[in-house]
């Protein structure tokens, strides 16, 4: 075997070794990202059904709980002290793609798809509601925690059919 044929085996190897290394720091930093959403959280915030619709103050509590490469809330929101709504993230990391996908349960329509990825500290997630809501099956939601403490949970959408997308919700909620 000449030399030349000995060097790019030896780069074939040094790709490879980087790559695996790559792949494992990029686990490693997930895990720990996905280990912040672990515990008991609640919080406050509005929410805005549609465009004829004020935005409600809603209390809400949830717990977080974390297997590999998935997260689970659940919990419920509470509006005026006689209304409350069960509510549910659950979504999972896919390492291949880098995509998460999952559900949220709490809308008044039924469950509905998410799916997105993580851009530093948020989840950003494009929401598939199962019937139109304000006129189509879209929104999208963020989901940011900066590992302070701090659950921040936001939905755009537009209010009225082919209006400006605009923050629907806010939720912010703090670790117990």
């Amino acid at each position: 075997m000449g030399r030349s044929m000995q060097c790019r085996i030896a780069a074939a190897c040094l790709c490879c070794i980087l790559a695996a290394l790559a792949c494992t720091s990029a686990r490693a930093a997930e895990s720990d990202f996905l280990e912040r959403f672990r515990g008991d959280w609640s919080g406050s915030g509005k929410v805005q059904r549609d465009g004829g619709s004020q935005p409600r103050h809603v209390t809400c509590s949830v717990i977080g709980r974390l297997t590999e490469n998935r997260i689970s809330a659940q919990g419920s929101c509470r509006a005026y002290l006689i209304f409350v709504r069960p509510v549910a993230i659950d979504v999972t990391y896919d390492p291949r793609s880098g995509i998460y996908r999952g559900t949220y349960t709490g809308a008044r329509i039924g469950p509905a798809r998410l799916s997105g990825t993580r851009s530093g500290d948020a989840l950003n997630l494009r929401i598939e509601w199962p019937r139109p809501v304000n006129g189509d099956t879209q929104a999208a939601m963020v989901i940011q925690n900066d590992g302070r403490g701090i659950l921040r949970i936001t939905v755009a959408d537009n209010l009225t059919p082919g209006g400006p997308i605009l923050q629907t919700s806010e939720i912010i909620l703090l670790r117990q």
